[in-house]
């Protein structure tokens, strides 16, 4: 068996083959360098280097190149970590060892092929100034992801939840308040705060171990704590006031059928579309409440937790509704997450969510006979 056959069947054991797939080739479609930054903890080359150099040499064997950065928390031991990261790659795996400030050389070797392993410099002393050299760097090769490696995976609060998604628009305020996070993930966390005034909006920001790397890089459900600003979110009464076709490319490509010639020209009473059209939810107003005819979040967006912003939009703007989806649909078990109640037959899985109880059958009984948007 090939090696890129023997890579694909190891990540599809740690989710979905189709997901391991999708996510390897967005990596492969764009510039190297932008893949991902690793921020390799003090404590990860202390306790586990052998896993960090096991997950580098996968990579490698996919064709990918991250930039692997020491220091920055703590960077009197950068430059001895990064030699031996050097040590333990080579000869098998291609990669050098380039200034932080270099960031021309940087994004070259990266091109090359090669994997960059990246000491920050002791002589810059302020940890502040070293988040902005990283930020700097993150903005310089328009990075795609930033991951910050440690012996845990997430950011876990001082009641022992591990915090899967952070959205810094709604929730950081809260999160830097006295005993809500222990004292260093506070730290981080203001660090990470700084980051987003300088990369790209839509880079995101992960913290996980090396154990799990490889689940946060191909699968949508990722492993630790995604943190991200929130999706930009437009809401609409008028499907004139929309790019119908860019709504119309987005369900179809999602679904994978076409939709009825006269979907457009049907009323509404709300659609909520994310920036870029990477993401919709359109409700309509039926006989027995509000009715969520369509919830699609780009693929790609999926990973990202844009599907998450545009719930939690539903969740303040429509409390009650309801929605169905066919057994097959990949979200059926995260709907099952979000609603109050379901019931199952051979075709339909009908959700609700905030519905009275006497509303719960006409509800059930309006999705199940409701009219297919999609053509035959």
């Amino acid at each position: 068996m090939k090696s890129h056959d023997l890579v694909i069947r190891f990540l599809s054991s740690i989710g979905r083959s189709d997901e391991a797939e999708f996510y390897l080739k967005l990596f492969k479609s764009e510039s190297p360098e932008r893949f991902a930054i690793i921020v390799v903890g003090e404590s990860v080359m202390e306790e586990t280097p052998e896993v960090l150099t096991a997950d580098l040499r996968f990579l490698a064997q996919l064709q990918l190149t991250p930039i692997v950065v020491f220091g920055v928390v703590t960077p009197t031991t950068s430059g001895h970590y990064a030699n031996t990261m050097r040590a333990l790659l080579q000869p098998h795996v291609s990669c050098s060892i380039v200034n932080a400030e270099d960031f021309s050389r940087v994004q070259e070797v990266a091109q090359g092929g090669g994997i960059v392993l990246v000491p920050f410099s002791k002589s810059v002393e302020a940890i502040d100034h070293r988040f902005d050299l990283l930020a700097n760097l993150a903005k310089f090769l328009h990075s795609r992801k930033i991951m910050f490696l440690g012996t845990r995976s997430g950011l876990q609060a001082n009641d022992g939840t591990v915090l899967s998604l952070v959205d810094m628009t709604t929730e950081y305020e809260t999160l830097v308040m006295p005993h809500r996070l222990p004292s260093h993930q506070q730290a981080l966390l203001q660090q990470v705060n700084r980051l987003f005034k300088t990369v790209d909006r839509r880079t995101t920001i992960a913290v996980t171990s090396p154990l799990d790397l490889l689940r946060e890089l191909f699968t949508s459900t990722g492993a630790g704590t995604l943190i991200r600003l929130g999706s930009s979110i437009t809401h609409v009464t008028d499907m004139t006031l929309v790019d119908c076709s860019r709504v119309q490319e987005l369900i179809e490509s999602s679904f994978g059928r076409s939709l009825v010639n006269d979907f457009f020209t049907r009323p509404i009473h709300a659609l909520y579309l994310v920036d870029d059209y990477r993401g919709i939810a359109i409700i309509t107003n039926t006989p027995v409440g509000h009715y969520l005819t369509k919830f699609i979040v780009d693929r790609q967006a999926r990973g990202e937790g844009v599907g998450h912003d545009l719930w939690r939009v539903l969740h303040v703007n429509v409390p009650q509704m309801f929605w169905r989806s066919r057994a097959d649909n990949p979200l059926i078990v995260w709907y099952e997450q979000q609603c109050d109640g379901l019931i199952r037959d051979d075709m339909w899985h009908v959700f609700w969510r905030g519905l009275r109880v006497a509303e719960i059958p006409h509800a059930i009984n309006y999705a199940r006979h409701s009219p297919i948007d999609f053509k035959n």
